[in-house]
């Protein structure tokens, strides 16, 4: 059976200030596995209304998706193409609750600003899309690895986040990899990388593995990613003053 979890903690600097967690998570298995982190603009007015909102609507547009989802990630035949439209789709579905957010509350669209990392779990392929400086790490053959490159600009706090017209654009990435040879999927928010992660490669540090086999093995709970996200490790940190999100996936499917 797939598990997992998703577990997002406000970093030290906005505890500091008293400023909510700007970064938003979830982890669901019906119909499907599925699993997104966003990552809400630290200069953004009111980015964790928009990362929330767009978790939530990420839910309910795979549920409502399910079908298309089953075309290109269940059946034996692959077809890119339709997860690329998926893709599409759920660029526009996530830009809404911003559009709508703006509206409500007076402001530009860009004060609601996130960028977005998400895994969606079939029976023989995984989807994953990305736009911005998360990360997405699959362990496979026994390796752990990204799957893209966080998309960074000349400095590290420089990123891309989600606009309204990028279902047009070629500033998203998205692949589908064979399920058969994937048996973990994490996605994570760009604050713990200096500590999960060999910089500047990007190359995943051991806490992957460890925590790909306390899942699989069921020893893994929510309160263990709570403890690692919030130990003391996180005040010599460089980034430590960053939110910190983890959505980690044991992807079995049986459909």
């Amino acid at each position: 059976m797939a598990n997992g979890f998703a577990v997002s903690v406000p970093g030290n600097g906005h505890i500091r200030r008293e400023l909510p967690c700007q970064d938003a998570s979830g982890v669901w298995f019906a119909p499907r596995p599925v699993a997104i982190v966003c990552d809400g603009r630290g200069s953004a007015r009111l980015s964790q209304l928009g990362a929330q909102a767009a978790v939530r609507a990420f839910r309910s547009q795979c549920a409502v998706l399910d079908g298309m989802l089953a075309q290109c990630l269940d059946a034996r035949r692959r077809r890119h193409g339709i997860w690329r439209h998926f893709c599409r789709l759920m660029i526009r579905t996530l830009v809404q609750p911003k559009l709508e957010l703006a509206e409500q509350y007076g402001l530009p669209e860009k004060e609601f600003d996130f960028t977005v990392v998400f895994a969606v779990c079939g029976r023989y392929r995984h989807g994953v899309f990305q736009l911005g400086d998360g990360a997405i790490t699959v362990r496979g053959n026994g390796m752990c690895r990204t799957v893209f490159r966080p998309d960074k600009g000349e400095f590290d706090n420089m990123t891309s986040f989600l606009r309204p017209g990028d279902e047009r654009s070629d500033r998203f990435r998205e692949r589908l990899l064979d399920a058969s040879e994937i048996n973990g999927i994490a996605l994570t928010s760009d604050g713990p990388e200096h500590l999960m992660f060999e910089l500047p490669a990007m190359r995943p540090g051991p806490v992957f593995d460890a925590m790909f086999d306390d899942l699989s093995s069921g020893k893994l709970t929510r309160q263990d990613l709570l403890d690692y996200l919030t130990g003391v490790r996180w005040t010599y940190d460089p980034r430590g003053a960053d939110d910190r999100s983890i959505a980690i996936l044991n992807p079995q499917v049986v459909i």
